[in-house]
C-alpha cells in the first residue's frame, strides 16, 4: 500500500485537539501510525483525514508530527527510534510537549530536521508555535500555509522562554487582575461594577502599551512619587497586608524590570523596618525582621 501525501503522523490518544481543527488537513495528512493499526486506524477516522499505516511505511512522508499526552511521547520517540526509516532530510516535530527540538538531539545526530510546534490559545482561529531547525521549520510553514493555518516563529531552543511569556499574559496576568478586583471592592464597588473598571483598565493599558510601549508606563511609580505610593500602601496594608504586599514587591520590580531607579521605593521597606506599624510589611522587610 503506497501513502503518497508528505505529511505522516505518529501518534496516541488523546491527540492535540488543535490537529482536528486544521482546515483542509485531509488533503496533506497520509499515513498514521501508533502502537496498533488498530489505534492508527481509530485516530485516522478521529481526524477525517489519513490512512492507517505501519511505522515503516512512512517512507514516502518528510514532514513527521508526533502527536499525544506528554506520558506518551517517549514510546512514540522509541516507536520512531527503532524503525527502518531513513531520517536524513526528514522533518521530525513534536507538536504540543513540554519538550524543544533540543530534546530531539538524537535524532538530528541521525540526520533528521527536527522542530517542535505549539497551539497559541486566545485566538478565534486555530494558531501555532513553531522552534527547531530552518529546513523542518520551512517545511511545517509549508504544511500550514497549506491548511490555511497562521504560525509564529521563534528561535530555535527559546521555546521555555515563550510559555513564560504566555504565562506572564495568562497565569501570572490573573492574580493582578483579582487583586485590582480587590481594591474596586473594596473601595465601594459592587462586584459588576469591579469587574468592568478592571477591564477598562486593563484595555487602556493594552492600547497604551501598542502605541508607545514602555514609554506609554504612566502613574506614580515612573513619575517617583513617594507620597502617593506611601498613602496607597499604607491604605492596603488596613485593608489586607497581602495586598499591600503585593502591591510594593510588583512594584519594586516593575521600576528594575523597565530600568528604574527602585532604590526611592526602598524607603518605604525601610520604613517597615523602623515602624512596622506605620508602613506595609513586604515579604523582604518580614524577613529582616525576623534575622533582626
Amino acid at each position: 500500500m503506497k501513502f503518497p501525501l508528505w505529511v505522516g503522523l505518529i501518534a496516541a490518544g488523546p491527540i492535540c485537539p488543535a490537529l482536528a481543527r486544521l482546515p483542509g488537513l485531509h488533503t496533506q495528512l497520509g499515513p498514521v501510525t501508533a502502537a496498533s493499526l488498530r489505534v492508527a486506524s481509530r485516530i485516522a477516522n478521529q481526524l477525517k483525514a489519513g490512512q492507517a499505516a505501519r511505522i515503516n511505511e512512512m517512507g514516502a512522508a518528510s514532514l513527521l508530527l508526533v502527536s499525544g499526552p506528554d506520558a506518551a511521547i517517549p514510546s512514540l520517540l522509541d516507536l520512531a527510534r527503532t524503525s527502518e526509516l531513513d531520517w536524513q532530510k526528514r522533518a521530525l516535530v513534536l507538536l504540543d510537549t513540554r519538550l524543544d527540538s533540543n530534546d530531539l538531539a538524537e535524532f538530528a545526530a541521525r540526520g533528521a530536521e527536527v522542530a517542535t510546534l505549539d497551539p497559541v490559545e486566545g485566538f478565534g482561529d486555530v494558531r501555532f508555535c513553531a522552534e527547531g531547525d530552518l529546513a523542518a521549520l520551512r517545511k511545517l510553514k509549508k504544511f500550514l500555509a497549506a491548511v490555511r493555518t497562521p504560525c509564529f516563529t521563534i528561535e530555535k531552543g527559546k521555546k521555555q522562554v515563550f510559555s513564560a511569556g504566555l504565562a506572564f499574559t495568562g497565569t501570572l496576568a490573573t492574580p493582578l487582575l483579582a487583586a485590582a478586583v480587590d481594591c474596586f471592592r473594596k473601595a465601594g464597588l459592587d462586584a459588576k461594577e469591579a469587574a468592568a473598571l478592571a477591564e477598562r483598565t486593563l484595555l487602556h493599558t493594552i492600547r497604551a502599551w501598542q502605541k508607545a510601549g514602555r514609554q506609554g508606563w504612566t502613574g506614580v511609580l515612573p513619575q517617583r512619587d513617594l507620597e502617593s505610593v506611601r498613602r496607597q500602601l499604607a491604605a492596603l496594608e488596613e485593608e489586607n497586608t497581602i495586598l499591600g504586599a503585593y502591591f510594593a514587591e510588583t512594584a519594586h520590580m516593575a521600576l528594575e524590570l523597565f530600568g528604574h531607579d527602585a532604590d526611592w521605593l526602598q524607603a518605604l521597606e525601610d520604613e517597615a523596618l523602623d515602624d512596622p506599624a506605620s508602613a506595609p510589611k513586604t515579604r523582604a522587610a518580614t524577613a529582616a525582621s525576623g534575622d533582626s
